[in-house]
């Protein structure tokens, strides 16, 4: 990490010959997620589109943000769809590697305390084996709709709002808005209440500044994308209160499962478990670009 990669991606909105300022950045954002639900409509009206389901349908709907998110940069802005966070791919594959990975034992770690403490346990399929391997060409699938659909969340909050409000109002400013965005956009979930409020400030606080760390949104796509699918299609738990299709495993709540580590309808995401952990990595990483930034400043 460089002072030319992160202040690049930061200050990506410089770069721009007609740059979009704060507010009207904020609406750009509204819309962009918007588009995602007119889509969805649309999707729906085609012959045959349910026999993907309803989570690789919605993943599908996301496309709607690359696309015209494009549009924005490349015909208002005048800047390249690079600079949202997509340069430098020679650190590509580092990044999404070591966000996928993070992601998985992240969450495989929050399934293990659910599990071990009698909160949730594996589901046996009718064969008596725990793994559904016909469900592993959906699995597979979903991973790329899920890769679709977390790239657009992190295309809206943490690429083009931090980059709208960053400029003119700084870092505090800057996360003050993809967080509340990136929370609203959450906000009618089934099973909603504080612990995953706090689990959706707290992820975004995380993805912010790794963003910021690493000057780009390689790693936390990556982080994002696995996180979801590791959820629903690997273990078959609902992702911020979407419920799983065709997944590898099932793991499910018992009969007497406390919803402080299970999570409840919303899924281990509002556990106190995964709060926890996010709010170690949070802090873990916001001291990271701190000292970063003082090592820059020096």
């Amino acid at each position: 990490m460089t002072e030319t990669r992160r202040d690049s991606f930061a200050g990506a909105m410089r770069e721009a010959q007609r740059p979009t300022g704060p507010l009207v950045g904020s609406i750009v954002a509204v819309v962009l997620f918007a588009s995602v639900m007119a889509t969805s409509i649309l999707l729906a009206l085609i012959p045959g589109i349910t026999a993907l389901g309803l989570t690789n349908i919605s993943s599908l709907a996301f496309l709607s943000v690359w696309i015209l998110l494009w549009v924005w940069l490349r015909f208002k802005e005048r800047r390249a769809f690079a600079s949202i966070g997509f340069r430098f791919p020679s650190r590509a594959p580092l990044q999404i590697a070591r966000g996928a990975a993070i992601a998985l034992g992240a969450m495989s770690l929050a399934v293990a305390v659910a599990v071990l403490t009698g909160n949730m346990e594996f589901l046996q399929t009718p064969d008596g084996s725990y793994a559904a391997w016909t469900a592993l060409g959906w699995v597979i699938f979903a991973l790329v709709g899920f890769s679709i659909q977390s790239g657009a969340e992190e295309l809206i909050s943490r690429g083009y709002l931090i980059q709208s409000w960053m400029p003119r109002f700084g870092i505090l400013a800057a996360m003050i808005a993809q967080t509340v965005f990136f929370t609203l956009a959450h906000s009618l979930n089934t099973g909603m209440n504080i612990l995953s409020v706090l689990s959706l400030v707290l992820v975004s606080l995380l993805l912010g500044f790794w963003a910021l760390s690493e000057g780009g949104l390689w790693g936390v796509i990556a982080f994002h994308a696995v996180w979801n699918w590791a959820q629903n299609s690997l273990f078959g738990i609902p992702v911020s209160g979407i419920p799983a299709e065709n997944s590898l495993l099932a793991v499910v709540e018992t009969t007497d499962a406390n919803p402080l580590v299970s999570g409840g309808l919303f899924g281990l995401e509002a556990s106190l478990t995964t709060v926890v952990m996010l709010a170690i990595m949070a802090a873990a990483t916001i001291a990271y670009w701190a000292r970063g930034r003082n090592n820059r400043t020096a």
